[in-house]
């Protein structure tokens, strides 16, 4: 099975071991993954962990080492690929070998540079089907990509959150929407925030105390 830790399961398991309090539900559940999931590390780790978007710049990388020890537990030596490679390789199918690799590295951060802007830049003023059909032209016009599952569900994911007006944006959304468009066709489960649970649908988990629970439970069999 292919588990996929966002930042915030990760980085919560990365704490546990640190010995911080509050993140014992994810320590347990760090455990019970152990030898019974694949679980990989992503250019979204090393930018999340490296370059935060919150937090003081002097604490940047110190769950490093825990992190690493984490994933040296959890990814039997592979990596997911660059988005950039995983939406390339995805115009002949979806294959595990375009996603997964041992190529990755600590040093190489996710680059999200095509889409510098692009929240700024979506019209407000348009139903979701046309405004998913729009974000999907950009999203193509940017990345020179065909139209992929990875454009396909960075547009839906891009529009919905739009038609949400209840909810503030946050620095961090195309950040995490990227991510779930590379991962979320891939993997059998994507452990994550709530947000992002709603978005995606039945193999997204959310990271509140109980559901850790419950995947504790699932996975010892209990």
């Amino acid at each position: 099975m292919i588990v996929y830790l966002d930042q915030n399961y990760a980085s919560r398991m990365a704490k546990h071991l640190l010995g911080q309090r509050g993140h014992e539900a994810f320590g347990r559940l760090f455990l019970t993954l152990k030898g019974r999931v694949l679980a990989p590390p992503s250019p979204f780790h090393v930018l999340e962990t490296l370059y935060p978007a919150r937090g003081p710049r002097e604490k940047a990388g110190y769950l490093l080492p825990a992190l690493k020890e984490v994933f040296g537990a959890l990814s039997q030596g592979y990596w997911v690929r660059p988005w950039q490679e995983v939406a390339r390789r995805q115009e002949r199918g979806l294959y595990l070998e375009d996603f997964l690799w041992r190529g990755g590295s600590w040093e190489a951060p996710a680059d999200l540079s095509p889409f510098q802007g692009l929240l700024d830049s979506l019209p407000g003023d348009l139903p979701l089907a046309q405004l998913r059909a729009w974000i999907q032209e950009e999203v193509q016009r940017r990345t020179g990509l065909k139209e992929v599952p990875f454009v396909r569900l960075l547009a839906q994911l891009l529009s919905e959150s739009q038609m949400d007006k209840a909810r503030k944006p946050r620095r961090s959304d195309l950040l995490d929407f990227v991510m779930a468009a590379t991962i979320y066709p891939y993997v059998d489960l994507l452990l994550t925030d709530r947000y992002l649970r709603n978005l995606l649908g039945v193999k997204a988990v959310g990271g509140r105390r109980k559901e850790v629970e419950r995947l504790v439970l699932a996975f010892s069999g209990q």
